[in-house]
């Protein structure tokens, strides 16, 4: 098996040296970290500092291995280092020195991303939680839908179930305003009616999304902590302390307390604020682009939460099918 040395080469600053590969090369425009093959008699040390000074022109002092492991037939050696000098350009598309985060937006090379992700989301690790609830916490979608076919049909509308979940995971002043556009029906008129028929749902018609309770206790311990943040309203508590997490949440921002709706960022930083929580130790889950676009704006770790594949092309930092591997993701494990 082909043995390659590859190098977590930091700056005193804590950044890390990450490379684009070129154009016609095995994984172009993907990033890496720097290194090369072995050649016989070699340690993996002494293969890291010749190939960077062979590439780079980058002497590195303070080599130490960090882990291994294979991918696409390769056996790979992950080693740190320290460097002080400048890179010189001679094989990649682009050199970068970045703060760990700042990989989350990088495509990396499949023998790299595990390792990326993992200096990324553990170099301060996560420790505060930002929940949307409807969609994310809570299965709440086939009672909304229904809840708005009623009014719909109330207000003399006709929609399918499947029109109307896509129209309610953009937003309900998205599906209300676009359905009422479509039909003539007063925006306002249409809202009252379905405020209405909304108080007819009980806790009991809205079971947690598969996988949630087993996160949290996942992602208890390390100083974690969680909040709530939600368009709904201060009702969702009662559901959420008949499934006993109530109780596991530090702070929230619902409906009442009368902040702008996401994608503002006013719900998330009031609560950064109240709890003195600095975005580097935040992330946003939701299942919208307008949560992904809020945590944006407030400076947290995005995360989407997107069962259905509604939203692919949603920028964001992380991606999740399911609540089951959302611990992993947002804590990922030792790559080694």
């Amino acid at each position: 098996m082909i043995e390659v040395s590859a190098g977590i080469i930091r700056r005193g600053d804590g950044r890390i040296l990450v490379c684009q590969r070129g154009e016609g090369r095995r994984n172009a425009h993907l990033w890496e970290f720097p290194g090369g093959k072995r050649e016989a008699g070699e340690t993996a040390a002494d293969c890291l500092r010749r190939e960077l000074l062979e590439e780079l022109s980058l002497p590195v002092t303070e080599v130490r291995s960090v882990c291994e492991r294979e991918a696409q037939g390769i056996h790979f050696t992950f080693l740190e280092g320290l460097t002080e000098a400048e890179p010189v350009r001679t094989e990649h598309e682009a050199l970068r020195f970045v703060r760990p985060r700042e990989m989350l937006g990088l495509p990396f090379c499949p023998a790299d991303e595990a390792v990326a992700r993992w200096l990324a989301l553990r170099h301060p690790p996560l420790t505060a939680f930002f929940w949307d609830y409807d969609g994310t916490l809570a299965d709440s979608y086939p009672a909304l839908t229904r809840t708005f076919l009623r009014a719909a049909s109330g207000v003399g509308v006709s929609v399918s179930a499947e029109r109307a979940i896509g129209l309610l995971k953009h937003s309900l002043p998205h599906a209300i305003a676009r359905l009422c556009a479509e039909t003539g029906v007063d925006e306002a008129r249409f809202t009252a009616v379905f405020r209405a028929e909304e108080r007819r749902i009980t806790p009991d018609d809205i079971p947690l999304m598969p996988g949630i309770r087993e996160t949290f206790d996942a992602l208890s311990g390390d100083g974690a902590r969680h909040f709530l943040v939600t368009h709904n309203t201060r009702g969702v508590l009662e559901v959420l302390g008949r499934h006993g997490l109530r109780d596991r949440f530090t702070g929230w921002v619902t409906r009442e307390d009368g902040y702008p709706r996401k994608p503002d960022p006013a719900m998330l930083l009031a609560l950064m604020e109240r709890h003195g929580v600095r975005p580097g130790e935040g992330v946003m889950i939701g299942d919208r682009p307008l949560d992904m676009e809020a945590g944006k704006n407030a400076g947290l770790v995005t995360c989407l939460l997107d069962p259905d594949g509604r939203f692919p092309e949603t920028p964001c930092d992380l991606r999740a099918a399911d609540a089951l591997g959302l611990a992993a993701l947002l804590r990922p494990p030792f790559p080694g």
